[in-house]
């Protein structure tokens, strides 16, 4: 199963029931984006109603997301 991450697409956690919207990809660790250690992130915003407002708006690693969605904890909706 691949798994590709856009801005725009909607992840959905099936424990919480919460949604969450990927707003922006960043590299967190090494300049060179190309290099295999590079290490890339995404700022998810979340929406649900036991969400803080201050916790809206949490980093993920890509690594992160694409295995909770490869497992099945949450379900990725493409924003195209």
């Amino acid at each position: 199963m691949t798994v590709e991450l856009s801005v725009g697409d909607i992840v959905v956690d099936l424990v919480t029931g919460e949604g969450g919207i990927l707003v922006l990809r960043y590299l967190l660790s090494g300049e060179d984006p190309e290099a295999a250690m590079a290490l890339w992130a995404w700022d998810v915003y979340w929406i649900g109603k036991n969400i803080e407002r201050e916790y809206r708006l949490q980093p993920w690693t890509e690594y992160g997301l694409i295995n909770v969605i490869k497992a099945g904890t949450f379900v990725q909706y493409k924003s195209n």
